[in-house]
């Protein structure tokens, strides 16, 4: 199989999340309900897999738990539970759009978190794709965006896009001597766990009221917008690199809409376009340009 399938199928089975994500919480399933079950299905799935690694570095989960703790509450459970809050109110276009300004989020939080300082380009990219999620969320209107009538769903996936880009930043500190599934089915685990509260208080759904569509979809979510990207992601990095994989989350948009379209009936108005052309650019500017200038000087040094 060609290196570039494994970064090429986790960015459609997430653009499958994003879809079927809305597909279910259409049907009245609260997003409660979604999230955890189909992170209980995911760990149910990966524990008989990785029980004996988690056993064998015991040790290092009780000397960083405060740590996991951290990723397995922003990676696994605000990130995935926002994000299932706020496509009952947007359109999974909205959304994916939102999320597509996430390269330039994380440039942002490593400079707030970690003291990272940003150039010129890094600066320029994130103020053009800030504005373009502006446009977006504003829906294009001057007046909207004056008077705050954001849509709470869009707010809701910023939310899931921050807690995402801490996440990802903060990646940096995951203990180096725990392997990649003792790390993710830790983090799934207490992901999970604490949304299981949340789940118990706020969730609405009878699980004999869900359908076998509804079943369908979130096994989908737990196997393969779980599982199987985060391994063939993983294993794509491995491949081609992190820099070429990082260029492929910029097909997100693209697949998710695509299917939203067919799937959904969803249409995109000038506002979208707009935005898709400034977070594009912004995203552009950021990291392929600066990367490209950088080149040179790299090499001499």
């Amino acid at each position: 199989m060609p290196a570039f399938v494994f970064l090429l199928l986790p960015i459609f089975f997430w653009s499958g999340n994003y879809v079927l994500g809305r597909m279910t919480v259409s049907t009245g399933i609260d997003p409660y309900t979604i999230s955890f079950l189909r992170w209980s299905l995911a760990c149910l799935i990966l524990l008989p897999f990785a029980y004996k690694k988690l056993y064998q570095e015991r040790h290092i989960i009780r000397q960083h738990w405060p740590l996991l703790l951290l990723f397995g509450w922003l990676g696994i459970c605000n990130y995935n539970l926002f994000l299932y809050v706020g496509l009952t109110s947007t359109t999974v276009t909205n959304a994916v759009l939102l999320n597509s300004i996430m390269p330039v989020m994380i440039l942002i939080t490593a400079r707030i978190l970690l003291g990272n300082t940003t150039n010129w380009r890094q600066n320029t990219g994130i103020i053009i794709s800030t504005v373009g999620a502006i446009i977006i969320v504003s829906r294009g209107s001057l007046d909207t965006f004056l008077h705050l009538t954001i849509s709470k769903g869009d707010l809701w996936i910023l939310t899931a896009a921050v807690s995402w880009a801490i996440y990802s930043v903060m990646i940096i500190r995951r203990p180096k001597d725990m392997s990649l599934i003792g790390f993710f089915t830790c983090t799934a685990l207490i992901g999970t766990s604490i949304q299981a509260p949340l789940f118990l208080l706020f969730g609405e759904t009878a699980l004999s009221e869900l359908t076998h569509a509804n079943w369908g979809s979130i096994v989908y979510m737990g196997i393969f917008a779980s599982i199987g990207a985060f391994l063939c992601w993983n294993i794509g990095i491995q491949k081609l690199g992190a820099a070429t994989a990082g260029h492929f989350i910029h097909l997100l948009p693209v697949f998710s809409i695509s299917l939203s379209v067919i799937f959904l009936g969803e249409r995109l108005f000038s506002f979208h376009y707009v935005g898709i052309l400034l977070i594009f650019t912004g995203i552009f500017v950021a990291t392929v340009l600066n990367n490209r200038k950088r080149l040179p000087q790299s090499t001499t040094n």
